[in-house]
């Protein structure tokens, strides 16, 4: 098991805890800010989705090939790393 892992899954073991011993009205408040935090999330996806078809549709896009792939590669695994 990875430290990231062991981390996760003892953070997930103390928040059943700490969930464990909500009161009803308490767990009911908990679940509608999931929900809306859910909510919130999608809406922003969706958003981005429209945003990035509107920038199709306008011409705003890159075509890549064998040599400049790679290249956009790169940059996804850096952002995705910051």
């Amino acid at each position: 098991m990875s430290e990231t892992t062991a981390i996760n899954t003892r953070l997930i073991e103390t928040l059943t805890q700490i969930i464990s011993t909500l009161t009803d009205e308490e767990k009911e408040i908990l679940i509608h800010q999931i929900q809306a935090s859910q909510s919130d999330a999608q809406e922003s996806l969706k958003q981005k989705i429209a945003i990035g078809a509107e920038q199709l549709r306008n011409g705003q896009y890159i075509e890549y090939d064998d040599v400049t792939l790679p290249n956009l590669i790169l940059k996804i695994k850096q952002r995705r790393c910051r």
